[in-house]
């Protein structure tokens, strides 16, 4: 063996060395264990469920506001989606109406135009019906008594505003006689 060591002298002193070694430890816990005790573990203890009520608490509010929110969010979610099928047939019904207002002016602007090519085909058988006359009545016309107003003769060439007022009229008995329902 080593130097007048035996086995058993090797084996004692490794066992020696253990236990200093467990003692250390031993002494190491006892002084956690007693600055646990003197740091006040029931107050913490304490708190810690105090907060864990506090926790308890909170999450069951926290289930009823969420449990009538999302009831209240439901029902508003319901009333949305009965609003826009509202508004889809509001707007479906808009359209129609829209559809049928260009159908009449449509049918309105075809109907002004067959009114003007008729006033305009009246006017130009009017015209031709005053030439006719003015050339069929005599070329000297007898004198009108003093006290009548005098006119102008049938014969003479029809002014502008002749025309104009002529046309005026046309247009207004047409319109009367051709009313679009």
């Amino acid at each position: 063996m080593i130097a007048g060591f035996t086995w058993a002298t090797v084996i004692n002193l490794a066992l020696v060395l253990m236990c200093l070694v467990v003692m250390v430890q031993a002494i190491r816990m006892d002084r956690r264990i007693r600055a646990l005790r003197d740091g006040h573990l029931d107050q913490a203890v304490e708190r810690l469920d105090n907060a864990t009520h506090q926790a308890r608490l909170v999450l069951t509010e926290l289930k009823r506001v969420l449990s009538t929110d999302a009831a209240a969010q439901g029902e508003i979610l319901n009333a949305a989606r009965d609003l826009r099928d509202e508004l889809s047939v509001m707007v479906g019904v808009g359209n129609s109406v829209a559809e049928r207002i260009v159908d009449a002016a449509d049918k309105a602007r075809a109907a002004e135009a067959g009114v003007r090519r008729r006033s305009a085909r009246w006017r130009d058988d009017a015209d031709a019906v005053l030439r006719a006359e003015a050339q069929t009545r005599p070329a000297d016309p007898a004198p009108a008594p003093a006290s009548a107003p005098t006119s102008p003769p049938i014969s003479a060439p029809i002014s502008p505003e002749e025309r104009e007022l002529s046309r005026i009229v046309f247009d207004l008995t047409s319109k009367r006689g051709n009313r679009v329902a």
